[in-house]
């Protein structure tokens, strides 16, 4: 065999391989595995906690709900309108007004099972007077000519029921219901302190009727401004556990700025009969903090319940720092 035949002979071999691995008619190599499967179930919910839905979403495009409470006769009373719906995760405020025209104040309290309060992440509950803070709250009374708008987020998806609780008021006709639609995976934690004591949520002094009233201390705390010092008047005060009080605080009209009127710790020890101002009666299991707006004032209706000293603080800033502090002792 000559050597130029063995030559092409090579070559017509390499040829034909070559042709075979183009062919793709050889052995695969290893392959990448395959994408696992989408998870089942809702997606994760944007937020959990009140704050971080709070926070979430974009105020200034907040949707205003706006509800009279409407008496027709002293016997025909109603919510107008009586049915409301929200969507899951959108901010709303909820203005809520009962008419000066109207004979008697009037509740917008949840009913039933289902708390309505307790399926939205609110902001705060706001009149003319003050802005409330809570970590949720129980009720809001509205008293004759008095308006007030609770800045919330619905979370929580249902059906929940409102009422008039006040007696016979139901029977004529104020009741009501809110539903809050989507919102599917949504959680809502209402962020109540793991030191807040729940037992004072059902505490009898919580009710007007309780002895605890009858001879209730009026104190009254007075939020001054010079242009070199803020300052509480008086800036500390001087309690007595289990004794009722009624705490006013007042920002004067000639004031320039809103303030704050913080005790956080001891908020969480009092039992909560009511804020009350020329609006509204606000109740909640405590309050996170007041803020007294220019010529406001509110009545805080308190029993406190545990001895010590507690830090008073204006938080807007700097105005601590202007001298806006004091101290609430309270005694055995």
């Amino acid at each position: 065999m000559n050597a130029r035949f063995v030559r092409g002979l090579a070559m017509v071999t390499v040829a034909a391989l070559l042709a075979g691995c183009d062919s793709g008619t050889t052995s695969p190599g290893p392959q990448a595995p395959p994408p696992p499967p989408p998870p089942s179930g809702p997606p994760p919910s944007p937020a959990v906690t009140t704050s971080e839905w709070v926070d979430l979403v974009n105020w200034d495009e907040a949707q205003t709900v706006e509800v009279l409470m409407v008496e027709t006769s002293g016997t025909e009373m109603s919510f107008s309108p009586s049915d409301l719906s929200f969507e899951a995760g959108k901010p709303y405020i909820l203005k809520i007004t009962n008419p000066a025209s109207n004979a008697f104040k009037h509740y917008f309290s949840p009913e039933g099972l289902g708390n309505l309060y307790q399926a939205v992440a609110t902001r705060k509950v706001q009149t003319s007077d003050a802005e409330y803070k809570a970590p949720y709250f129980d009720a809001v009374e509205l008293l004759p000519g008095g308006s007030l708008e609770i800045f919330m987020v619905p979370v929580l998806a249902g059906e929940y029921d409102t009422v008039c609780t006040i007696p016979g008021h139901k029977d004529f006709g104020m009741f009501g219901t809110a539903e809050i639609t989507g919102g599917e995976g949504f959680e809502l934690d209402l962020e109540v302190a793991t030191d807040f004591d729940q037992a004072l949520t059902s505490d009898p002094r919580k009710s007007g009727s309780h002895d605890v009233w009858a001879d209730a201390v009026e104190l009254s705390v007075g939020m001054s401004e010079t242009p070199d010092a803020f300052a509480f008047v008086p800036p500390d005060l001087e309690l007595t556990k289990d004794v009722g009080y009624k705490l006013e605080l007042v920002n004067p009209a000639g004031n320039a700025a809103k303030h704050y009127y913080t005790v956080a710790e001891f908020y969480k020890t009092v039992v909560l009969r009511k804020a009350e101002d020329s609006n509204a009666e606000i109740k909640a299991p405590y309050l996170k903090a007041v803020e007294i707006l220019i010529g406001g004032a509110t009545e805080l209706f308190i029993v406190p319940t545990e001895t010590g000293s507690f830090e008073s603080i204006c938080t807007i800033p700097g105005h601590a720092e202007l001298g806006m502090t004091g101290t609430i002792e309270v005694m055995p």
